[in-house]
């Protein structure tokens, strides 16, 4: 299975990457799936490309991570956008602390997204 994690831009120069995505990749590879980062965050890549990453690579799931906040819940909505108007569109896969404790509201939002 190949797997996609998104690391979104959170408009900073500094960067951190996610110890709970890391967490997520490492237990995946383990399990024996392909796992690929498209770090968003430092290299501050435009919502567009990972669309246009998306009709050029296949991937059977990609999974993306938010904390709570007004920003990161307009980032949600343009990653989720991207991965929607891909023509591989994939499973799509959110949670982290800004969806996991309102899933209904979360799924309502962005079209056809999945917890």
């Amino acid at each position: 299975m190949r797997i996609l994690l998104v690391v979104y831009d959170n408009g900073s120069y500094i960067h951190w990457f996610s110890q709970g995505l890391a967490y997520i990749a490492a237990v995946l590879r383990e399990k024996g799936c392909e796992v690929t980062i498209y770090n968003q965050d430092k290299f501050h890549y435009p919502d567009d490309d990972l669309r246009e990453y998306l009709d050029r690579e296949k991937f059977d799931l990609v999974g993306v991570g938010v904390i709570a906040g007004y920003y990161q819940y307009r980032k949600l909505l343009k990653i989720s956008a991207a991965i929607n108007e891909s023509k591989n569109r994939p499973f799509y896969v959110i949670g982290g602390h800004g969806p996991s404790p309102e899933p209904v509201y979360f799924l309502k939002k962005p079209r056809r997204m999945r917890l």
